[in-house]
């Protein structure tokens, strides 16, 4: 197993923050299809960005590991918007002192997208060192898939964001000429 590992791991692209991706979700899905069983090719199908159930992949997988920082780093942008909106206090945690700050600057900034690119980059150094000390096994594998799902999010997302805009601006147009018209 540790060969299919290595075997896999060594053939893929390396994935390069804030690129686009050189291959798909799915592509990834099945080239580890031809080298692993089945189970573990359906436990790498089941990772998602946006956390589900931390418990679902085991107290000490990478992938537990995502879910619980990803939902903290979640619930930290959550208690940030409150607290700028004056509906909570804030009270210093000193265990997410460094998170906090980080979040801070990237709340500070007025372009959106510019946010969510700091928020993936922070999410791109965790995943970072949660990979550090694993070499070829299942719990690198698992970092791949979720580094290539960062990157995936962005594709096609301007494409998408204009034709919303298009079609924004041709139902108002659609409905000032019946108004104009009666």
């Amino acid at each position: 197993m540790t060969l299919a590992y290595y075997y896999i791991l060594s053939s893929m692209p390396m994935l390069k923050k804030g690129a686009t991706p050189p291959l798909t979700s799915d592509t990834f899905l099945k080239a580890c299809a031809e080298m692993l069983p089945e189970k573990a090719v359906a436990r790498l199908s089941e990772i998602r960005l946006v956390p589900e159930d931390e418990n679902s992949f085991g107290h000490f997988s990478a992938v537990h590991k995502w879910y619980e920082w990803e939902t903290g780093t979640r619930n930290r942008l959550a208690k940030f918007r409150a607290v700028h909106l004056k509906r909570e206090n804030r009270n210093s945690d000193q265990n997410h002192a460094e998170l906090d700050k980080y979040i801070e600057e990237i709340m500070s900034l007025a372009n959106p997208v510019d946010r969510e690119k700091m928020l993936d980059s922070l999410r791109w150094k965790f995943l970072d060192e949660l990979e550090f000390g694993h070499n070829f096994d299942f719990y690198v594998l698992c970092i791949y898939k979720i580094k290539l799902m960062l990157l995936e999010k962005w594709v096609g997302k301007e494409q998408r964001k204009g034709y919303g805009n298009l079609d924004a601006i041709i139902s108002n147009l659609e409905k000032s000429e019946v108004s104009i018209s009666r």
